[in-house]
């Protein structure tokens, strides 16, 4: 099975967590954080392996790299992916207008690995690693149901909508588990907010 790697560039919150542990599920021991800082390596320790360098400075065989990058020109197949293969996802919290980070942070810094996109449409982290995953394991990209910008109803009268896609199997969406609850608790449903729930991940 190939490795899956979050270059981690954003500063933890709780909705990062949620990503980052939905994407262990699928990844298991496979999954790698790096670019981590010294102050976040325990809490990204429980989901994962952890690296303190940039992927962009590791000395990987970049024959074996592939980035995952919305403005690539080829799209990603299984027959790119190998046992020792490393897919590269950007560790950041899509804007509703991508910003061409990840090339700006990762594909441009890292000359001689192949570049891939699994569609035109914004996937969040732990979407982009849930398909890749499904091509690892030998689907194909039109195989693979989304639904984009996808309204959630919270109660009978409230709703959200998120401004990307989410990756669908055998017809149901694969959203984050805890993003629900973290999205009332966030709209005043709930007493406890983010500053407590993140002292649980940091406690001792």
């Amino acid at each position: 099975m190939p490795y899956l790697v979050i270059e981690h560039l954003e500063e933890i919150s709780e909705w990062l967590l949620l990503e980052y542990k939905h994407v262990a599920q699928w990844w298991g021991d496979k999954l790698i954080f790096t670019n981590v800082r010294p102050e976040e390596r325990r809490i990204l320790a429980e989901i994962g392996s952890v690296v303190s360098e940039s992927i962009t400075r590791l000395p990987f065989d970049r024959s074996k790299v592939i980035v995952l990058d919305l403005q690539a020109e080829e799209e990603l197949k299984p027959e790119d992916i190998e046992e020792d293969t490393i897919i590269v996802v950007g560790g950041i919290l899509g804007d509703a207008i991508p910003r061409g980070r990840t090339k700006k942070f990762i594909t441009s810094k890292m000359s001689g690995v192949k570049v891939r996109h699994i569609g035109k449409p914004q996937f969040s982290i732990d979407g982009a690693s849930i398909i890749a995953k499904l091509i690892a394991d030998g689907k194909r990209l039109e195989e693979i149901e989304y639904e984009e910008n996808p309204t959630i109803k919270l109660d009978e009268f409230s709703e959200i909508t998120l401004h990307y896609a989410v990756p669908k199997l055998n017809g149901k969406l694969l959203l984050t588990p805890g993003l629900i609850e973290l999205q009332k608790r966030e709209l005043g449903y709930y007493e406890e907010d983010e500053d407590e729930e993140l002292e649980k991940f940091f406690a001792p």
